[in-house]
């Protein structure tokens, strides 16, 4: 809750701009529902911007949430963000 309104300015910024934007979560230790419900905008933003909205993540802590949401078949989550960008 207390970064997410930081993540979405980032993210809103990011994405207005087109392109592919790549989210390292690889020090993320907690993703809850205002996280996720961030990258749920970004990823409509994306959609609507002709942006590509890439999301690298190894932990558990962000992987299991995104699983378990289902949205890890919303975002292309990679494990690095060299493979994001391949």
């Amino acid at each position: 809750m207390v970064s997410a309104p930081a993540l979405r300015d980032a993210l809103v910024n990011g994405l207005g701009d087109g392109g592919t934007f790549v989210v390292d979560m690889t020090g993320v230790t907690f993703l809850g529902s205002a996280g996720l419900a961030v990258l749920v905008e970004a990823a409509r933003l994306a959609q609507q911007s002709n942006a590509a909205l890439k999301v690298v993540a190894t932990a558990r802590a962000v992987t299991r949430p995104l699983e378990a949401t289902g949205l890890g078949e919303v975002f292309s989550v990679s494990d690095s963000v060299d493979a994001a960008l391949s």
